[in-house]
Parts: structure tokens; sequence; C-alpha cells
């Protein structure tokens, strides 16, 4: 499970090789952008592809696929990406960014730059190295989506800011109305409201759920292929689903069902008000393995379906990562050479709030020694893998985006077990199971502070943290 993986990442981000200069702070945007060759979303301008959960972009309401339109003051269309990255630099600390999407024509925003001391390495990075003790809190996980869109190149869909649904055959009006909320919930989170008196773009839905007529429910091969998994935007957890992996060959007498769900988009304003003319079409083709309800799929997947709107810059397929986090956060940020001395205390967060100060010494944390390195904790590492690895759920099997397998979650019905282990000090160091400590595999008790303990000026110091359980995910559609 990981473990090259995760002995490669202890090894080069709390390694003494990764030198920084002490004291220098080093700033990001908190986000990235690429410039867009799509005639229909930001054409020739930055449109934003991903955002640092938690940073001062994410803050200020930047979104995924806001279009760009100037950066302190200078507009950014046609410009190129060495001028645009100037742009950015013009101030030290800040940025002022204007942007547009389906809410806002045109909006503005001055945000902080994400600085940060170059040596210190924070907890949210920290949750990844160790997310061998809680793989369920810490995903990065690729999956794909059988989906092909059409997209009408004339068209500029910022324009948009309306829809409204094609008329409802009575016979299906219980499940088209039950389709039609989930697409009023979905595009309402990104700025499209639902009009039906006056809308700019009309939605037309279609559908078939049928049964394969050449399944065989005893297969000699059923069950040999590889579990598919997405991510369920209700309960931000990633879930396996009853379908076959798209790019996986499948014998036809193993497919129970067929399923099809497709939706376009019709203009009603912009382009001939006499007729309604198609600027976008989506369609998802699947195989399923057992039964799976077209509404229930669509619960999870048409939400899935619609990321990939306006801005979709694979129109053959639909490729999706997830990244899911979920840690105890108290604003520490730890010397990455190393790991015992506080760099920084984030302002107004739980460790600031308790009185730990950058200098601070870590002696202890929860009572497990601080007294360690990065050899020990890999070697530890290893003991723990090898010790606990029973305790894991086989059915929970996946492949995450670097292409390690065998990753699994832990057996439910083994929780005290993999508490106990933790809890052996003797064999193995669990310094940062605080990041995971809400979860009953880590303590039983599940308490709501951390004892922390350092040296300062010669004199050990005990402070109680109520840190707070963060989460934060992100899916990046193409």
């Amino acid at each position: 499970m990981r473990q090259i993986h995760f002995i490669f990442l202890l090894a080069m981000i709390l390694s003494g090789s990764l030198e920084a200069q002490n004291g220098a702070l080093t700033c990001n945007l908190g986000f990235t952008y690429e410039i867009s060759d799509d005639r229909t979303w930001g054409y020739k301008e930055p449109v934003v592809t991903s955002i640092t959960p938690g940073s001062p972009a994410e803050r200020a309401g930047l979104q995924l696929k806001d279009i760009i339109l100037s950066i302190n003051k200078q507009g950014t269309y046609l410009k190129s990406p060495a001028a645009i990255q100037s742009f950015f630099n013009m101030q030290q600390d800040e940025v002022t960014i204007a942007v547009r999407n389906f809410k806002h024509s045109f909006k503005e925003m001055t945000f902080s730059k994400d600085c940060r001391y170059s040596d210190a390495i924070t907890e949210a990075q920290l949750a990844p190295v160790f997310a061998f003790y809680s793989l369920e809190d810490v995903q990065d996980r690729r999956f794909i989506m059988p989906i092909t869109s059409k997209v009408n190149d004339s068209v500029l869909f910022h324009n948009y800011r309306t829809f409204a649904f094609a008329p409802i055959d009575e016979q299906t009006r219980a499940l088209d109305e039950r389709i039609n909320a989930i697409f009023i919930r979905v595009l309402g989170e990104v700025g499209l409201q639902y009009n039906p008196n006056d809308p700019d773009l009309i939605i037309q839905t279609f559908y078939s759920y049928q049964n394969n007529p050449l399944y065989k429910e005893a297969s000699s091969t059923a069950g040999s292929y590889k579990p598919v998994w997405r991510f369920d935007t209700r309960n931000h957890r990633t879930v396996r689903v009853p379908l076959y992996d798209p790019s996986e060959a499948v014998r036809v007498d193993d497919i129970a069902f067929n399923l099809d769900f497709g939706f376009r988009f019709f203009d009603r304003k912009f382009i001939n008000g006499d007729e309604m003319t198609l600027i976008w079409e989506s369609e998802v083709k699947e195989r399923l393995s057992s039964h799976y309800d077209l509404l229930d799929y669509l619960e999870m997947n048409l939400p899935l379906m619609l990321m990939k709107f306006p801005y979709a810059t694979n129109k053959s397929f639909g490729s999706y990562q997830v990244k899911y986090i979920k840690f105890n956060y108290t604003g520490i940020g730890y010397n990455m050479n190393d790991l015992k001395t506080v760099v920084s205390v984030d302002h107004e967060s739980p460790a600031d709030i308790a009185g730990i100060q950058p200098g601070d010494i870590v002696t202890k944390i929860q009572g497990y020694s601080f007294n360690h390195t990065h050899q020990s904790l890999t070697e530890g590492y290893r003991r723990f893998l090898t010790e606990t690895m029973s305790l894991r759920d086989h059915k929970t099997r996946y492949t995450d985006t670097n292409g390690f397998k065998e990753c699994m979650f832990w057996n439910v019905s083994d929780y005290f077990a993999v508490s106990q282990a933790l809890a052996d000090k003797n064999r193995y160091i669990a310094s940062f199971s605080y990041l995971f400590n809400f979860n009953q595999y880590i303590d039983w008790n599940t308490p709501s502070s951390i004892n922390i303990e350092v040296m300062r000026d010669g004199k050990t110091l005990n402070f109680s943290v109520r840190p707070v359980v963060t989460t934060s995910y992100q899916i990046l559609a193409r």
C-alpha cells in the first residue's frame, strides 16, 4: 500500500537535502491558470484551473474556470504568458484581479498572496505525507467517464445568465422533475439561475436504461474487473459504483445493463430568437455490472458531467482529478529540515490562541516524543505498514493518481486494533497521528484538544490546543 511512494515523500520532504534559506519568505498566488484557446470561454485570456484550499484566493471568492480580465489593472487579452506573469509580480505581497463568470460580467478582488517561510512545512502538506494513517481522509484520485461533448464555437457562454427546461413528457414527469432539480441545484451553484419566464437557454434531456439480454449472472469472468470509483459531491466522498471502467474491455455477457444519458443546451436569446440553436451537448454511455437506479446514478454523476461545462478541454472523454483532504488544523508551520522547530504560527490559529510561538521546540504531541529524524519516521512507517496490513479492507482497493496500487481503507471492524497499534510507542513513532485523531482508529475517545509540549528558553511548557477539523476538496474536470 503505497510503501515506496511514501518513503520517497518522507525522504524528499523531510530530509536535510531540501535546504532552504532560513527566514526567507516565498509567496505564491494560491491558484493556477492557463491561457484559453477555447473561443467560447475566455479566448486568449487566463482561466483559473486550480485553487489552493484555504488560500487567500479561495477566501476572496475566486472560483475554478473564472476568466481573468485584468491583473493589477492591466488587461490580459492577447497578452503573452511572460507579460501576464509580470503583471502578477507588480506587487510583492498582494494582487488585484478582475474576473468574469456566470455570476459576474466584471468582478474585482484584491487579496494577499500566500506567503510562507521557505523552510516551513504546513500541516496541509504533512497530512498527505502521513496519509498512511488515514487514506479515508486524504485522497488524490483520478477517474474517467465516457462523456462526449459537442460545442457550438460561435457562442460566448459568459453571456448566459438564466435557463429553463423543455416541456416534460407526462409519462415521465416524476423522473424528469427530479432530474431538473439536479440541474437547478448544480447550475445555481456556478451562478446560472432558473427562470422559466425569460430564459437565456433551454435544457433538454434524453436517457435510456436497458437490460442486456446476453447477460450471464454466473459468468466465469464476473468479478474479475477492476473496481470503479466516483466522487460523490453530496457527501464529499469517493465511493465505489457498479460500473465498468470505460477504458477496460468487458465481455458482453458480463454487462447487466446499458445506461445512456445526455443533455442539450439550446440558445433562446442571443443567436436566433425565432428558433432554438444547439450550443452544447453532452452524452454518457455506461456499462453496468449490476442494477444502478437511473436517478441514483444521476444524483452522483450529473454534477460531474456538468463540471465540464463551459470549459471542456477534452470533448471526447471526461477526465477527473479529485484532491480531498481532511485533517486537524492547529496552524503550526514546522521546519522541514528539523521538524521539532516551530518556524511559523498562523495568526489567530488554534496554536496562536493557545500561546505557541515561532522558535518553540516541540518535544511531545499527545504524549508521543518528537525526538526523531526523517530516517526514524521512515523506519517506523515501514514497520507500521508491515504490522497493520491485515487491518485494511481489501474491498476498498484503489489506485491513486501516481499509479500506486493496493491502496486500501481501514476495516471498520478493526478500528480498535489500529488504535492499539498506533498507541504502541515502542514499535512505531506516531507523532503526526494528531492530524487525524478525530477518527476512532487514532484515539478511541476522539479528544477535543491536543496537548503539545515545547521547550522555550530552556523551560518546558504545555499547551492545550483545540484543533479545527479542516475539510476541503477540489475536482478538476477535463
